[in-house]
């Protein structure tokens, strides 16, 4: 596995533990008692406790960000309406972490790996 690789393998792992991380917190918002005071939104969340099941829902949470994640790296792909081009760049040594590839196909791949 090259540097390039690694980079990209550590920058995937790290969307994964932001989709973790924010798939728990929202499931962890339907159990009874729970402190939301991140969201303006704890009516709704314990409404939605009442008639689903919390990991169901951490599921839904769990694509619903992995498909925003997928559509961000899209954008960065070029696949938007800007009219300029977006790169990820390791500051340290300058050189696009997406050179030759689709970041939106390689984190597909990822997620599908670990799943």
């Amino acid at each position: 596995m090259n540097s390039n690789d690694n980079k990209l393998k550590d920058f995937f792992q790290q969307l994964e533990n932001i989709k973790q991380t924010y798939s728990d917190l929202s499931s962890s918002c339907l159990h009874k008692g729970s402190k939301m005071s991140w969201t303006e939104f704890e009516k709704e969340y314990k409404t939605i406790g009442e008639v689903i099941n919390p990991d169901k829902f951490k599921d839904i949470q769990s694509e619903l960000i992995e498909e925003v994640m997928y559509s961000i790296l899209e954008m960065l792909d070029g696949y938007s309406d800007l009219d300029f081009e977006l790169d990820v760049v390791d500051k340290q040594t300058g050189e696009s972490i997406k050179n030759g590839i689709q970041l939106h196909d390689k984190y597909r791949d990822f997620v599908d790996k670990n799943k």
